[in-house]
């Protein structure tokens, strides 16, 4: 099986999200804007690397019942 290969948002995003997680003890508790403004990027770029990497597995996105995320959680292979 071939490795996966990550953009350096996705890097960025997993090195932030565990650091995030060590911070608060596997509790991420930071909100969308204190993410987007950590890594200074676009909305739309973070939200479609968040998409991708949920989609590999190495995350969870927890919905509302109408659809909006509301919390991240890494996965152990995250």
């Amino acid at each position: 099986m071939a490795a996966r290969r990550f953009s350096q948002l996705q890097k960025r995003l997993l090195a932030w999200l565990a650091t995030d997680a060590r911070r608060t003890r596997g509790m991420i508790s930071s909100s969308r804007q204190e993410l987007v403004g950590a890594l200074q990027g676009d909305k739309g770029n973070i939200s479609h690397s968040l998409h991708t990497l949920e989609a590999r597995g190495l995350l969870v996105i927890v919905r509302s019942h109408g659809g909006k995320a509301e919390a991240l959680y890494l996965t152990v292979t995250g």
